[in-house]
């Protein structure tokens, strides 16, 4: 049998490599980036939450600490009665009726925290007032406080305004509450800015990971093979096995180091997530997740439940990914995952055996980065330019992402992110991974045709046409 032997090799390549230096530094330190990446992912929205709530409820008390506010008025709007509002607020604030020149030139002297805010009109040339302007002098010891100080008096002059028109502040402030808008292709999930995120992040995120797992191993058994074979040790090793049982151990033993260190980053992730729970958003909404009534309530039931708007979105957006990993669809992503990195771990044995010297091994190589490079590219470059789909839902349908997951090249990096996204359903999936299983077959066909002529071939370095010619005349 052509294959017979190929569990010696398998077994001889995989102890050798999971022993070798570089493979147990990058699976330390990818396994310590990836705890990072998770448990920041985990807790920096709760520190810059936290962080923005202390920025948010300082305005209101730092500016308090200013020993004098002088307010200069130019517009006339601004009357006793509303600065009296601010003194019985418990700001120091008084009118002057020095110029605002003079004024700011006393603030500018002075060693205490004082400020000077000058409110005045913008005229056009016919005399008519198109806005209004509100500026604030601080001395150098309320430089911390001056932008709060200057953020409230322009809320406090715009009220004022409100006031002087005879309107209603209540009903202003009703009118004045945010409308958002969304445009959502009829048809497609709508998705909260969380989701937004999350379907942009995770397929390049997913790409890159799987490029990373199934180019590098790959590079690596053409290495291998190519070394093995420019050093002569290839023709100790075929007195024992068939030259085709060397490129299936070899294949196979990588494929089950890149599938094990995919796990490693799996789980390590779910781990760091795991642990930083208690500290982090996750822990925040999981509540949240085990009420799937409450989530599918929507936002309005949530607000009137009491519970935080932001921690509900996140919620929806966490709870419907975790939706899309049902048994079928992990083993959809195992079974792309092991069938893209055959289909091109064969194609690199083929580089690799097709040289005799180590120098043309990059040369060599040059098509088959193309090939991979063109497949990470369909995969990747859809998502970073077509960031604004994640606003109306329809992320994930355009021309190129949905061809990049039938595409056998590029499939590999693209349908396991379809998959966990629920771009694709579950017949489609099938669709896809069969597509790619019957290029696989086609190249382990062709391998199987040339390869043992190939790796016993010594001189000039054989190419693509080369290859197909032989195989035609096998």
């Amino acid at each position: 049998m052509k294959t017979k032997g190929w569990q010696k090799v398998f077994a001889f390549t995989f102890k050798q490599y999971v022993k070798t230096k570089s493979f147990i530094v990058s699976t330390i330190i990818m396994a310590i980036l990836v705890a990072a990446v998770f448990a920041l992912v985990n807790i920096l929205p709760v520190a810059l939450s936290d962080n923005s709530s202390e920025g948010n409820s300082s305005p209101v008390k730092d500016i308090f600490d200013f020993e004098k506010v002088y307010i200069v008025d130019e517009t006339g709007i601004v009357t006793d009665e509303n600065i009296g509002e601010l003194v019985a607020n418990g700001l120091k604030a008084e009118r002057t009726d020095k110029s605002a020149d003079d004024i700011v030139a006393e603030v500018a002297k002075t060693q205490g925290a004082q400020a000077a805010v000058v409110f005045s009109a913008d005229k056009d040339a016919n005399g008519e007032i198109f806005s209004y302007t509100e500026r604030t002098f601080y001395s150098p010891n309320g430089s911390k406080m001056a932008s709060s100080l200057s953020s409230t008096m322009s809320e406090f002059f715009r009220m004022c305004n409100v006031k002087r028109l005879g309107i209603d502040p209540d009903a202003y402030a009703q009118a004045q509450i945010t409308i958002n808008t969304r445009t959502v292709e009829a048809g497609q999930e709508e998705l909260n800015v969380f989701a937004g995120m999350l379907h942009y992040a995770i397929p390049i995120v997913v790409s890159l990971v799987l490029f990373m797992l199934i180019f590098v191993y790959g590079n690596t058994i053409a290495q291998s093979i190519a070394i093995e074979k420019t050093s002569r040790v290839m023709e100790l090793l075929l007195t024992s096995v068939r030259p085709l049982a060397v490129v299936i151990g070899k294949v196979l033993a990588m494929g089950l180091v890149s599938l094990a260190q995919f796990i490693l980053i799996v789980a390590v992730g779910a781990g760091s997530m795991a642990i930083s729970a208690p500290f982090g958003i996750m822990g925040q909404i999981a509540p949240l997740l085990s009420n799937p009534e409450l989530l599918a309530g929507g936002m309005a039931n949530a607000a009137a439940a009491g519970v935080d708007i932001n921690q509900f979105s996140v919620a929806q957006a966490v709870g419907g990914i975790l939706e899309k990993f049902t048994p079928v669809n992990i083993i959809l992503i195992v079974i792309t995952f092991i069938i893209g990195f055959l289909f091109f771990a064969l194609l690199a044995a083929l580089v690799g055996a097709s040289v005799s010297r180590m120098e043309d091994l990059q040369a060599a190589m040059q098509p088959y980065s193309l090939v991979g490079l063109v497949g990470f590219f369909l995969a990747y470059y859809p998502i970073i330019f077509n960031a604004e789909s994640l606003a109306d839902g329809s992320a994930g349908t355009n021309s190129v992402q949905i061809f990049s997951y039938y595409f056998p090249i590029s499939s590999p990096f693209s349908l396991p992110s379809a998959i966990i996204l629920g771009q694709f359903d579950v017949v489609q999936s099938v669709i896809a991974v069969v597509i790619l299983a019957v290029f696989t077959v086609l190249v382990a066909m062709l391998v199987s045709k040339v390869y043992e002529a190939i790796i016993l071939h010594n001189g000039s370095r054989l190419k693509v046409g080369d290859i197909l010619k032989m195989a035609k005349n096998k």
